[in-house]
């Protein structure tokens, strides 16, 4: 007899019909011998619905009374699927996440699953019963004691089945959807995306924080943490779905941190890199894709790149490499430039640092507090690149010493999670496993920001601290007699304008300095495993989009994704001319 722990959507759940077609497979799963317990979303677009007569009333409502409202909506679909289930036969019962013992931290709106008690939930299937739960919920200890209810924030009932697969010892969890699983890309875009068998958590981690919404971050997160097989399938056709899972080791399970592990759980130190920057470069299609079709011809594998926003008609690219590479891609600079115009110039003596770990997604304090580390300890970051799960920067080799001590202790982190130069298994994996697409970006810049420590950590130290989100930040090597810095980052587009105030203290204290917006933007991210063990990836990425026109605004990379910033009205296109080219549909 097996713990099937299965999640329905709010498409999935839309109306009565529905819900009743659940009820009839979870019936066959029951007389089957399994122990059942069913996680379900509100009905269809009703937490829209709830938010919206919120916003009738306030336009900044209350977030206690906020979330006293959502979290109505799966308390009418877990107690219509109960019913359903017991005129079947199926003795269920319906359970709020507060009755089933779901603690989360005191967050109203996007609360982190602190424990689960799960002795009345485990009682409940002793006795046969199939227990329907609400998903997006819990319950926290407010400061006078009382009980409140909060959620989890959207996306959050993928996270209540995956935080309840590992509290009750679970070793799958189903999560049912209206499309048959995880697909190559949206298929609203490319009719002919193709369902993969499997992904890895590392992976899909990457996609859903940049687009990809069939499945929440946070729920992969969990399941990449404590080694949760976790299966995406449909609701509505029969199919395999596709099936995530975890390349780490499984964390053990501590009472009262279940969702709040470590934010970051390794530091990466790779010495020996030179950093070349191209400068003056024209601003238009295909130059990217020049650069690093010539690079790969000759076997140079970069490891960052880096393209802030354009100066005028001109623009700068800024890459790494390996010192062993250093001779080769001098003379392959000086053939670019030759061919293209601008000029070159390249630092050694460089050294990458990276923090990662799945508890950066969504905390952008964690950047900031990288930044400030550095700075503090005197040290000048010369790059920065981002990813939803990592934060790497450039610095001088004769600071690793200081850096490795001063961010090692900043994060707690012991010597068994510091790896200097580490060696990578190879591994056999695609170099581009699926695209996302994001268009709810808008592209931000500071212009003429002094060359100094500590400007990058009290820009994100700012944002964090009014819990505005940045996503991709990329600050330039460009070059400029002024001894300035570029910083362009991308964020949602309704935080853009709560953003004002604080851009405007912030050039008033850095002075020469202001603030730039982009046209409208989307972000196009490639992710692959593979992508990390196999030169000329990006070149390839960067030529699908260059044979369609396709200018790129700018470029952020890390081991396992490629995310380009194009123009709004050329996204569609530049997912559909990735995914042909790397014949993803096949």
């Amino acid at each position: 007899m097996a713990l099937l722990i299965k999640k329905f959507g709010g498409t999935s759940v839309g109306d009565v019909k529905k819900i009743q077609a659940i009820a009839r497979s979870i019936c066959q799963s029951k007389e089957a011998g399994n122990d059942i317990v069913v996680v379900v979303s509100a009905m269809g677009n009703t937490t829209n619905e709830l938010n919206h007569l919120a916003e009738s009333i306030s336009k900044n409502p209350n977030s206690r009374e906020l979330d006293m409202l959502l979290s109505t909506g799966e308390q009418v679909t877990i107690a219509l699927l109960s019913m359903s289930l017991n005129e079947f036969g199926i003795p269920a019962i319906s359970m709020t996440g507060s009755q089933v013992g779901i603690t989360t931290e005191s967050i109203h709106g996007k609360a982190r699953i602190l424990d689960i008690k799960t002795e009345r939930i485990k009682n409940y299937i002793d006795q046969g019963y199939v227990v329907v739960v609400a998903g997006f919920q819990g319950t926290t200890l407010s400061h006078t004691g009382s009980m409140e209810i909060t959620t989890l924030g959207r996306g959050g009932s993928d996270t209540s089945a995956v935080a309840l697969s590992t509290a009750m010892g679970a070793e799958t969890c189903e999560i049912y959807t209206d499309v048959p699983g995880v697909l190559t890309t949206d298929p609203r875009i490319v009719p002919n995306a193709k369902l993969l068998n499997e992904i890895s958590c590392e992976e899909m981690l990457e996609l859903a924080s940049v687009g990809a919404s069939v499945l929440h971050p946070r729920a992969v997160e969990i399941a990449r943490n404590y080694g949760i097989k976790l299966y995406v399938k449909s609701s509505q056709i029969e199919s395999s779905g596709t099936l995530l899972h975890s390349q780490i080791k499984p964390l053990p399970l501590k009472r009262g941190s279940l969702e709040l592990t470590k934010t970051v759980n390794s530091l990466e130190v790779l010495e020996n890199q030179a950093v070349f920057s191209i400068s003056r470069l024209p601003d238009r299609p295909g130059i990217a894709a020049q650069i690093f079709e010539t690079l790969s011809e000759v076997k140079i594998n970069v490891d960052l790149i880096i393209q802030a926003t354009h100066d005028g008609n001109n623009n700068d690219i800024t890459f790494t490499v390996n010192e062993s590479d250093l001779k080769k891609t001098i003379e392959q600079c000086e053939l670019i430039t030759s061919q293209l115009g601008g000029e070159y110039n390249w630092k050694t003596k460089m050294t990458k640092l990276s923090i990662q770990g799945a508890g950066i997604m969504g905390r952008p304090s964690v950047s900031a507090d990288l930044f400030d580390t550095l700075s503090q300890a005197n040290i000048n970051v010369r790059l920065i690149a981002t990813s939803e799960i990592k934060v790497s920067c450039v610095i001088e080799i004769n600071n690793i010493p200081k850096a490795i001590r001063f961010v090692g202790e900043k994060f707690k982190l012991s010597d068994k999670q510091i790896f200097v130069n580490p060696l990578y298994k190879r591994q056999d994996q695609p170099e581009v496993r699926g695209i996302a697409l994001d268009k709810n970006q808008v592209q931000v810049s500071f212009r003429n920001l002094p060359d100094k420590p500590g400007v990058a950590a009290s820009i994100c130290l700012a944002l964090a601290e009014n819990n505005l989100i940045f996503d991709t930040i990329v600050q330039s090597e460009r070059i400029t007699s002024r001894k300035t810095k570029d910083i362009s980052f991308t964020m949602n587009k309704q935080d853009r304008q709560k953003a004002d105030a604080i851009f405007d203290s912030l050039t008033k204290k850095l002075p020469g300095s202001f603030i730039e917006d982009g046209p409208a933007i989307a972000k196009v991210s490639a992710v692959g495993t593979g992508m990390a063990f196999k030169v000329g990836t990006a070149g390839k990425i960067f030529r699908a989009l260059a044979k369609k026109n396709i200018n790129i605004e700018m470029i952020a990379t890390s081991e396992i994704r490629t995310s380009c910033i194009v123009l709004e009205k050329d996204c569609d296109e530049a997912v559909n001319a990735i995914h042909n080219h790397f014949e993803l549909e096949k």
